[in-house]
């Protein structure tokens, strides 16, 4: 506001010296150039110290305005109140609005007013003193009008340019202290900021500081973030591509795990078929045991009755050699004609007891073979035991073999089904793989893009 006030003195300064140079030659023009120098010399040498002792203050103002209504007023003096000379009247309240100041603008009115109303009644009382060229009081009143209408606008114009005025100087300060050579400051600590506009632009900094602080700790946050999501992926990616790798060794492993399944299945069904046919041989084996053990046991049936026909045949060669016997002491009896006979029944009595010793031993043969048959029976018996446990054990072997099969089977699907599941996840894995490397490949953009924003919010001083 100083620089303004002092702006301003020095304007109307000049004013004073070219209307004092138009006072000086009005005063030669009309004769009267003795008042003309005297009223000049006065009203320029006060403005004059006004000006060196006081500038820039409210004093100085209205001093220097004072001095240019007087040197208007002896203008209209001088003219001997011609009215075009009136024009620097409203030239005169324009000229100090440059002071943006109520102040002057109210003492320049309240003059002009003092000066129409005081020099028209002089005038009109033949005392020599000019408004007009003649008294007319009607006339003084609509001057009188025009100064106040010119005065209210000025007067509204002035609060209004000198609101705009204290609005650019605080302006025109925050952004001298805002822009610095090295960066942008947002601490307005100490400004004190009095009009609206000031204070909302100073609140809006203050905003902005807290802004830029979020900001600044945002992106160095999300600088450190993207470095660290860069590292784990970096981290990631090796134990992806570790995992990729054992995945694939796992997927061979399971393809030679899956071919030896199947050969498995086949030696498995393979074997089912030999258990089946083994299961059959053993039964026929048993069926043709069992017929041993009919047959054995009809064969012992068989030796029983022959040992009994050789007893039978054993107690009619005993019976014969007792007859034979009877025959031989009848035949003693006989004597002589009885020797012939005693002879027959000697030979009879020797057959039968060769036929007795005969049928001894054929009795004897027979108990051994009906033993042995025996024996033989029970072995057989025994072996169609063992042949029914084989065919029932071969029957359980062969059912066992079929669970193995199917078992092998199932088991089989189920490594093919885990192979391709494992292929997936071999797919999925490269995938994931890929992913990574585009999340590493955002995170380093990320991380220097934060690194952009720091740099860029370095330029704002927050504190």
């Amino acid at each position: 506001m100083a620089h303004r006030d002092w702006l301003g003195d020095q304007v109307l300064l000049i004013a004073i010296a070219l209307s004092a140079l138009g006072a000086v030659a009005l005063g030669l023009q009309f004769v009267q150039a003795t008042l003309a120098f005297v009223a000049v010399i006065l009203l320029v040498a006060v403005a004059g110290l006004a000006f060196a002792l006081a500038r820039g203050t409210l004093a100085s103002r209205l001093i220097l305005t004072a001095c240019l209504v007087g040197l208007v007023i002896l203008h209209i003096q001088l003219s001997r109140g011609t009215v075009e000379y009136h024009f620097g009247v409203f030239a005169t309240l324009a000229l100090v609005m440059v002071y943006l100041d109520w102040r002057p603008i109210l003492l320049t009115a309240g003059l002009f007013a003092l000066h129409h109303i005081v020099f028209d009644r002089l005038l009109a009382a033949g005392l020599g003193f000019y408004c007009l060229n003649e008294p007319d009081f009607g006339r003084i009143l609509l001057h009188a009008f025009y100064v106040i209408v010119q005065t209210s606008l000025e007067l509204m114009l002035v609060r209004g340019m000198a609101q705009a005025a204290r609005e650019g100087q605080e302006l025109q300060q925050m952004v001298q202290r805002i822009n610095q050579a090295d960066g942008i400051s947002l601490q307005l600590d100490g400004l004190a900021a009095s009009t609206a506009l000031g204070q909302a632009l100073q609140q809006a900094l203050q905003r902005m500081q807290l802004a830029v602080g979020t900001v600044n700790q945002v992106a160095a946050s999300i600088r450190v973030a993207s470095a660290e999501i860069a590292s784990g992926d970096h981290d990631l990616s090796q134990r992806s591509e570790s995992t990729a790798s054992s995945i694939e060794q796992t997927a061979a492993s399971m393809e030679q795990l899956t071919s030896s399944v199947r050969q498995t299945a086949d030696a498995t069904s393979e074997a089912m078929a030999m258990a089946v046919e083994n299961a059959e041989v053993a039964q026929r084996g048993g069926e043709v045991v069992g017929q041993v053990v009919s047959t054995m046991n009809e064969i012992n049936q068989s030796s029983q009755k022959i040992g009994d026909i050789i007893g039978v045949i054993d107690g009619i060669a005993f019976q014969t050699n007792i007859l034979a016997l009877n025959a031989a002491v009848e035949a003693a009896r006989a004597g002589e004609q009885g020797r012939g006979f005693a002879v027959v029944a000697t030979e009879v009595r020797s057959l039968a007891q060769r036929s007795a010793v005969a049928a001894r031993e054929i009795k004897d043969l027979i108990g051994a073979s009906v033993d042995k048959v025996e024996q033989g029976t029970r072995l057989v018996q025994s072996a169609g035991s063992t042949i029914t446990e084989v065919v029932s054990n071969a029957r359980r072997v062969s059912s066992l073999m079929s669970d193995i099969n199917r078992l092998s089977a199932e088991q089989s699907e189920g490594i093919g089904q885990v192979n391709q599941a494992i292929v997936l996840i071999d797919e999925m894995t490269q995938r994931n793989a890929a992913m990574v490397d585009q999340s590493m490949a955002a995170a380093e953009s990320l991380h220097q893009q934060a690194e952009q924003l720091v740099e860029a919010v370095k330029v704002f001083k927050s504190a």
